[in-house]
């Protein structure tokens, strides 16, 4: 043990000693950035620029005039005179920016549906001494013009209801051009997600002056239904292009759609062997890029007929492809390091994971993963104060192995859990098939030898080996098989503020002949993030495990369900939400066969900001048998701040657990600390 200890200890020097000189490098380009940004060269002068530096720019209705419903906000950073600030560079006064300004300030408030604004020639007033200016520009909105008629044209008839389900407002609704013109993109992937690859979607806008109403007309142009070319793979180095071209799953002659496209993409990438793969296409369409005014579509005047519909465009049906791949490195290191605690222990685990893409040939990848901690256990009911655990792991991958998405693979791992004061020891080894259903959808499962053993696992009388379902032997081995059906739909699997996840697993133990026990576990999860603002979101989380039909031989440690800690229930610590069996020494935590957490969390996160905090409750129960709130339902509530230092988001929570199975009684005051969110 001293001998590892000082294998350790020197890691770590060697670690500090980079990570001082990383830290160095860091702060020196930091300060000559800030330095750089805080030096501003003002640029040569424009025809008719002065001195004078812009202070202030206020934009307001005349006197006497309603104020108007408008967000001025989003317009003042385009102006072309505007003051200075951490962001923008000092403006200065130019009679002809200022011309250009007022009728911004005009086309801003006609794109809002005032098209009978008017806006006054600026007021300038200018401080000679402070050599600045202030601008003040008054308009008079006049009354906002009602949406009069929203109507769709052209689409085909089965992505007709699709395209005009994306119409942002109806009769009656306020008019914004841009809101409503730059969707004509979203109906134009509603056409090419149909198979029509060349469509594009326009809108024109007819003003009624005299009625003071709007209209707004969106033109489809689908073109022909679609289908593959040629396709031509490019970039390509290590990985064969018929093995590109087999995972893109689009050939000659086949039915092209842009969904089609997107997956082709996606497939390719979940290979592990691509940094970036990109479809490029024939297609004659438009694409919207950026916050920049949108035309609404160019329409040649020929185009147009008498009745004021489209005449198609001569389009061929075929759509070639190239595809371009930016193949990632042969050999890439992740280093990962975790600090955990609670009031009843503390973890700290370093591992690096090394991947070797492409190296038994083209779509054979070599993956090999080890991760080692140390859990020091400061409760008073184990019998040891900690110990040193990890896992390993060695796996071969062969994309496209079975039919075009069935990725095989082979795995040797193993893993030495720190319960509270005991052991479980297993290796696995086994094939396994992962399956990209849909974007963020895949089903995986594994087949294999199971050898695990649990040691300093308490010594138990029969009766309560039979009350708690408890194995009577301290070494399982046998055939075990685990599948999950996986679907991931958020928008950061870091920090999560919108999007949903689901999971569903099941591990299986045939015993018999084939296992020294007999079990089933069935496992399921769900999380929900709802966007409330940029900065704030509410996170929900509800999961469940329950195992069935085991036999005499009862259920060994691996499959038995713990619960709490950091990353689960916070009104206890890791592996501490379980029933508790009276064993021959001390009571035992031993893992339940049913368990529940559910989770409601208030995030505020603002984005680019080192500081937030979440207000959280937790609820969660294990039981010994079905019902996981058997002996009542356990409730805690607490809030923490969050903090991002460099890369790493550190979570601390202050929580309190104010029901105990079941019962209000004397609360308890927890600090449980983390690197990353609890889910």
């Amino acid at each position: 043990m001293r001998f590892l200890f000082d294998i350790l200890r020197a890691f770590s020097s060697v670690l500090a000693s980079r990570a001082a000189r990383t830290m160095c490098r860091v702060l020196t380009v930091g300060l000559v950035v800030a330095t750089v940004g805080c030096t501003q060269t003002r640029a040569p002068k424009l025809v008719g620029e002065t001195d004078l530096r812009v202070d202030k720019v206020t934009l307001s209705p005349r006197e006497g005039e309603a104020k108007p419903d408008v967000d001025f906000a989003p317009l003042y950073p385009k102006l072309g005179s505007r003051p200075g600030s951490a962001l923008y560079t000092d403006r200065f006064y130019n009679p002809f920016r200022v011309a250009e300004d007022r009728r911004r300030v005009l086309t801003y408030l006609q794109s809002l549906g005032y098209f009978d604004a008017v806006v006054d020639e600026p007021r300038v007033r200018v401080d000679e001494k402070a050599q600045k200016v202030d601008l003040t520009i008054t308009f008079a909105a006049g009354p906002r013009y009602a949406l009069a008629e929203v109507r769709v044209t052209g689409a085909p008839q089965e992505a007709e209801d699709a395209a005009r389900a994306l119409v942002p407002a109806h009769a009656g609704d306020r008019y914004d051009l841009e809101v409503m013109r730059v969707v004509r993109y979203d109906m134009a992937a509603v056409l090419q997600r149909a198979g029509f690859g060349h469509a594009r979607v326009y809108v024109r806008t007819y003003v009624d002056r005299a009625a003071r109403t709007v209209s707004i007309v969106y033109f489809a142009d689908p073109g022909p239904r679609t289908r593959v070319g040629k396709v031509r793979v490019e970039g390509n180095r290590k990985v064969a292009t018929a093995d590109i071209e087999e995972r893109l799953g689009l050939h000659e002659g086949d039915a092209y759609s842009l969904t089609a496209k997107e997956k082709a993409e996606l497939d390719l990438l979940d290979t592990g062997a691509f940094a970036g793969a990109v479809v490029e296409s024939t297609a004659d369409v438009e694409t919207y890029v950026g916050d920049v005014p949108d035309t609404g579509g160019v329409i040649e005047p020929e185009r147009v007929t008498d009745d004021g519909s489209l005449r198609p465009r001569a389009l061929p049906d075929a759509i070639d492809l190239v595809v371009h791949v930016d193949e990632a490195p042969s050999a890439r290191v992740r280093l990962r390091g975790t600090v955990e605690a609670d009031p009843t222990r503390g973890d700290v685990t370093a591992g690096a994971e090394l991947q070797l893409r492409n190296a038994l040939g083209s779509q054979h990848h070599l993956t090999f993963r080890a991760r080692a901690g140390y859990g020091y256990l400061w409760s008073d009911d184990t019998d040891t104060p900690g110990g040193v655990y990890g896992d390993a792991l060695a796996r071969y991958t062969r994309p496209g192995a079975i039919g075009r998405l069935g990725d095989a693979r082979l795995s040797v791992r193993f893993r030495d859990v720190l319960y509270p004061g005991f052991h479980l020891r297993e290796l696995f080894a086994g094939p396994g098939l992962r399956v990209t259903i849909a974007r963020g959808l895949f089903v995986e499962g594994d087949v294999g030898f199971r050898l695990a053993g649990q040691a300093d696992f308490g010594a138990f009388d029969e009766p309560t080996r039979q009350a708690f379902a408890l194995a009577r032997s301290d070494v399982y081995r046998g055939a075990e098989a685990s599948a999950a059906l996986v679907f991931d739909g958020r928008n950061d699997v870091i920090e999560p503020s919108r999007g949903v996840f689901f999971a569903l697993r099941g591990t299986a133990s045939p015993g018999g002949p084939l296992a020294t026990n007999r079990y089933l576990v069935v496992a399921t999860e769900a999380r929900a993030y709802v966007g409330i603002t940029t900065s704030f979101s509410l996170a929900l989380r509800a999961s469940g495990g329950w195992v069935f039909g085991w036999d005499d031989s009862g259920v060994p440690l691996g499959p038995r369900l713990f619960g709490g800690g950091p990353f689960g229930f916070r009104g206890t610590g890791r592996d501490r939400l379980s029933p508790v069996a009276p064993g021959v020494d001390r009571p035992e935590v031993v893992g339940g066969l049913s368990l529940t957490e559910l989770t409601a969390e208030l995030r505020y996160l603002p984005a680019l900001k080192q500081a937030g905090f979440a207000v959280f409750v937790d609820a969660g129960g294990a039981g010994r048998r079905a019902n996981p709130f058997a002996t009542g339902v356990n409730v805690a509530a607490g809030i923490g701040p969050r903090l991002r230092l460099w890369y790493v988001p550190l979570a601390v929570d202050l929580a309190t657990q104010i029901v105990k199975d079941g019962e209000v009684g004397e609360q308890r005051f927890l600090v449980l600390a983390r690197i990353g969110e609890a889910f």
